[in-house]
Protein backbone atom coordinates (compact mmCIF):
# COMPACT_ATOMS: atom_id res chain seq x y z
CA UNK A 1 0.00 0.00 0.00
CA UNK A 2 1.31 3.33 -1.01
CA UNK A 3 0.95 6.22 1.36
CA UNK A 4 0.55 9.54 -0.27
CA UNK A 5 1.74 12.27 1.93
CA UNK A 6 -0.17 15.11 0.39
CA UNK A 7 -1.40 18.09 2.41
CA UNK A 8 -4.87 19.43 1.86
CA UNK A 9 -4.81 23.19 1.37
CA UNK A 10 -7.14 24.79 3.92
CA UNK A 11 -7.38 27.60 6.44
CA UNK A 12 -6.54 27.02 10.04
CA UNK A 13 -9.10 27.55 12.75
CA UNK A 14 -7.25 30.66 13.93
CA UNK A 15 -7.35 32.25 10.48
CA UNK A 16 -11.08 31.60 10.17
CA UNK A 17 -11.71 33.13 13.62
CA UNK A 18 -9.71 36.26 12.71
CA UNK A 19 -11.75 36.69 9.51
CA UNK A 20 -15.03 36.29 11.44
CA UNK A 21 -13.96 38.88 14.06
CA UNK A 22 -12.90 41.39 11.38
CA UNK A 23 -16.15 40.79 9.46
CA UNK A 24 -18.17 41.35 12.65
CA UNK A 25 -16.39 44.64 13.29
CA UNK A 26 -16.99 45.84 9.71
CA UNK A 27 -20.68 44.88 9.82
CA UNK A 28 -21.07 46.60 13.22
CA UNK A 29 -19.53 49.80 11.82
CA UNK A 30 -21.78 49.58 8.77
CA UNK A 31 -24.89 49.33 10.94
CA UNK A 32 -23.70 52.25 13.10
CA UNK A 33 -23.21 54.41 10.02
CA UNK A 34 -26.59 53.30 8.68
CA UNK A 35 -28.27 54.36 11.94
CA UNK A 36 -26.58 57.79 11.80
CA UNK A 37 -27.69 58.25 8.18
CA UNK A 38 -31.27 57.25 9.04
CA UNK A 39 -31.38 59.74 11.93
CA UNK A 40 -30.02 62.48 9.68
CA UNK A 41 -32.59 61.71 7.01
CA UNK A 42 -35.35 61.78 9.63
CA UNK A 43 -34.18 65.19 10.90
CA UNK A 44 -33.97 66.55 7.36
CA UNK A 45 -37.49 65.27 6.68
CA UNK A 46 -38.88 66.88 9.86
CA UNK A 47 -37.17 70.21 9.07
CA UNK A 48 -38.51 70.12 5.52
CA UNK A 49 -42.06 69.43 6.71
CA UNK A 50 -41.84 72.23 9.30
CA UNK A 51 -40.54 74.70 6.73
CA UNK A 52 -43.23 73.58 4.28
CA UNK A 53 -45.92 74.21 6.93
CA UNK A 54 -44.45 77.68 7.58
CA UNK A 55 -44.52 78.53 3.88
CA UNK A 56 -48.05 77.18 3.48
CA UNK A 57 -49.18 79.27 6.46
CA UNK A 58 -47.47 82.38 5.09
CA UNK A 59 -49.11 81.98 1.67
CA UNK A 60 -52.58 81.42 3.19
CA UNK A 61 -52.17 84.37 5.55
CA UNK A 62 -50.92 86.68 2.79
CA UNK A 63 -53.82 85.75 0.52
CA UNK A 64 -56.40 86.26 3.29
CA UNK A 65 -54.73 89.47 4.49
CA UNK A 66 -54.95 91.08 1.06
CA UNK A 67 -58.28 89.62 -0.06
CA UNK A 68 -60.33 90.59 2.98
CA UNK A 69 -60.86 94.27 3.78
CA UNK A 70 -60.66 94.40 7.59
CA UNK A 71 -58.23 92.62 9.93
CA UNK A 72 -58.56 92.74 13.72
CA UNK A 73 -56.43 91.22 16.49
CA UNK A 74 -58.04 90.13 19.75
CA UNK A 75 -55.28 89.39 22.31
CA UNK A 76 -57.69 88.00 24.92
CA UNK A 77 -58.85 85.20 22.65
CA UNK A 78 -55.58 85.08 20.62
CA UNK A 79 -57.66 85.46 17.48
CA UNK A 80 -56.92 87.21 14.21
CA UNK A 81 -60.25 87.94 12.51
CA UNK A 82 -60.55 89.03 8.90
CA UNK A 83 -63.71 90.39 7.31
CA UNK A 84 -65.07 91.47 3.97
CA UNK A 85 -68.68 92.12 2.97
CA UNK A 86 -69.03 88.55 1.71
CA UNK A 87 -66.58 86.47 3.76
CA UNK A 88 -65.04 85.98 7.19
CA UNK A 89 -61.84 84.18 8.23
CA UNK A 90 -60.38 83.53 11.64
CA UNK A 91 -56.93 82.42 12.75
CA UNK A 92 -56.73 81.12 16.32
CA UNK A 93 -53.23 81.11 17.86
CA UNK A 94 -52.32 78.41 20.38
CA UNK A 95 -48.95 77.68 21.97
CA UNK A 96 -48.27 74.73 19.68
CA UNK A 97 -50.36 75.46 16.59
CA UNK A 98 -52.34 77.95 14.53
CA UNK A 99 -55.86 76.87 13.60
CA UNK A 100 -58.21 78.02 10.87
CA UNK A 101 -61.58 76.60 9.88
CA UNK A 102 -60.00 74.29 7.31
CA UNK A 103 -56.39 73.75 8.40
CA UNK A 104 -54.24 73.34 11.49
CA UNK A 105 -50.65 74.52 11.18
CA UNK A 106 -48.39 72.76 13.74
CA UNK A 107 -46.16 75.79 14.30
CA UNK A 108 -44.85 77.00 17.63
CA UNK A 109 -44.82 80.78 17.84
CA UNK A 110 -42.03 82.48 19.69
CA UNK A 111 -43.23 86.04 19.15
CA UNK A 112 -46.00 87.89 17.34
CA UNK A 113 -46.11 91.62 16.68
CA UNK A 114 -48.97 93.53 15.11
CA UNK A 115 -48.88 96.90 13.37
CA UNK A 116 -51.39 99.44 12.09
CA UNK A 117 -50.20 102.23 9.81
CA UNK A 118 -46.59 101.57 10.82
CA UNK A 119 -47.19 101.74 14.58
CA UNK A 120 -47.18 98.70 16.90
CA UNK A 121 -50.61 97.82 18.30
CA UNK A 122 -51.74 95.36 20.95
CA UNK A 123 -55.33 94.94 19.79
CA UNK A 124 -57.83 96.16 17.24
CA UNK A 125 -57.21 96.95 13.58
CA UNK A 126 -54.09 95.46 12.02
CA UNK A 127 -52.46 96.01 8.63
CA UNK A 128 -49.18 94.12 9.21
CA UNK A 129 -47.85 91.37 11.41
CA UNK A 130 -44.49 89.80 12.12
CA UNK A 131 -44.29 86.25 13.46
CA UNK A 132 -41.18 84.44 14.72
CA UNK A 133 -41.18 80.71 15.30
CA UNK A 134 -39.33 78.25 17.49
CA UNK A 135 -37.17 75.60 15.78
CA UNK A 136 -36.02 78.09 13.14
CA UNK A 137 -33.27 80.57 12.67
CA UNK A 138 -33.98 84.28 13.07
CA UNK A 139 -34.05 84.65 9.29
CA UNK A 140 -37.07 82.37 9.02
CA UNK A 141 -39.92 84.56 10.09
CA UNK A 142 -43.19 85.62 8.54
CA UNK A 143 -43.99 89.24 7.80
CA UNK A 144 -47.35 89.90 6.19
CA UNK A 145 -48.80 93.29 5.31
CA UNK A 146 -51.61 94.81 3.30
CA UNK A 147 -52.24 98.12 1.69
CA UNK A 148 -55.00 99.91 3.55
CA UNK A 149 -58.21 100.90 1.88
CA UNK A 150 -58.49 104.73 1.90
CA UNK A 151 -61.98 104.47 3.38
CA UNK A 152 -60.56 103.59 6.84
CA UNK A 153 -59.89 107.30 7.34
CA UNK A 154 -63.53 108.37 6.74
Amino acid sequence: MIKINQKIKAFTLTEVMVVIVISTIVVGLAFSVLKIVQESMSNIDENYEYKEEMQSFEVALTIDFNRLTSVKWNPYESTLSMYSPIEEKEYKFFSDSIVTAIHTYPLQLKEKKFYFEGEPVNSGDVDAMKLTFYNTRELHRVFVFKYNDPTIHF
